[in-house]
């Protein structure tokens, strides 16, 4: 008992836990024998307030929760970012080798913007405004919305890894095309200070969402392709809950982009207070994936 209120259930040291287990079964069938012999004596009393314990103790449902969500944000994602470094890494790869292509396609020939940039877009930019200013006007259902739709981004980019990551890699790269192709077209219309002004407040944090949601599919792609130490199903099944682990920490990354690009971006702050903004939440999130939980053992279920 002692142990148990000290600890968390999970850290209970199984050999302690089958002999408090045994102890408690033996007081509930104790406390069935006595409240049919004795109804009415003080030792059903004592029965009945040992077993509560036992059962809260037992059966701590909430407070296990609360610690392993706790330890989930301090050790187990940041820890899980890390493992999965090399394919973020050539994610975020295929992305800007995407983005130097598109910006130096469409700079040679203008004629392209037509594939990536929308009529809407070109006339706001044809008029010296970007279309990203009515987002003031609706700025919480435009939250919303821009969050929503990079969570699907995301999921779709992580979930199409199953298909040996070549979905996964054309998304990065067709993503990569499209904001060079537009940061080229605003800066044929004398208009790239003001895009990357309103890019990098929420920037710092949406695209290395993105990345990170590239880098979970090219990690089941990888287990599938390349299995590691373990037989190709085993590798599958680590790779997939691990990637699921790194997509439950990305949906905060998003939400807090997308307020950030739906009440901050397109508003009247300076541009070098944007830019401080997102500069240290990119710093924020740096240090948080290399420091947090370095030196403590993530527990693996195969």
């Amino acid at each position: 008992m002692t142990q148990v209120h000290k600890l968390s259930l999970s850290r209970v040291p199984l050999d302690t836990f089958r002999e408090g287990y045994g102890l408690y079964r033996q007081a509930v069938a104790d406390l069935a024998y006595a409240r049919m012999r004795y109804p009415n004596q003080p030792v059903v009393l004592e029965l009945e307030q040992l077993v509560g314990q036992g059962h809260s103790l037992l059966y701590q449902v909430g407070k296990a929760r609360s610690r392993n969500w706790t330890r989930f944000w301090r050790v187990t994602w940041p820890s899980r970012i890390r493992e999965a470094a090399g394919p973020i890494l050539l994610a975020t790869g295929l992305f800007w080798v995407g983005t130097i292509i598109g910006a130096g396609l469409t700079l040679a020939n203008p004629v392209l913007e037509g594939y990536f940039v929308s009529p809407e877009m070109r006339e706001a930019i044809s008029s010296g405004h970007l279309w990203t200013e009515s987002l003031t006007r609706t700025a919480p259902v435009s939250g919303s919305d821009i969050a929503t739709n990079n969570l699907r981004v995301s999921l779709i980019a992580w979930a199409l890894g199953l298909g040996l990551g070549v979905v996964t890699a054309w998304l990065m790269l067709f993503n990569g095309l499209m904001l060079g192709a537009i940061s080229a077209a605003c800066f044929h219309a004398g208009m790239l200070g003001r895009l990357l002004e309103f890019v990098v407040g929420h920037g710092s944090l949406e695209l290395p969402a993105i990345w990170i949601s590239g880098g979970a599919g090219l990690l089941i792609a990888r287990s599938m392709i390349l299995p590691g130490r373990h037989d190709r199903s085993t590798e599958f099944r680590l790779a997939c809950r691990r990637s699921v682990e790194i997509m439950v920490g990305v949906l905060p990354l998003l939400l807090i982009a997308g307020v950030v690009e739906a009440f901050i971006s397109p508003g009247d702050l300076p541009g070098s207070l944007k830019a401080l903004l997102g500069l240290i939440l990119a710093l924020t999130l740096l240090a948080y994936i290399a420091l947090s939980g370095r030196h403590e053992p993530i527990a693996e279920r195969e």
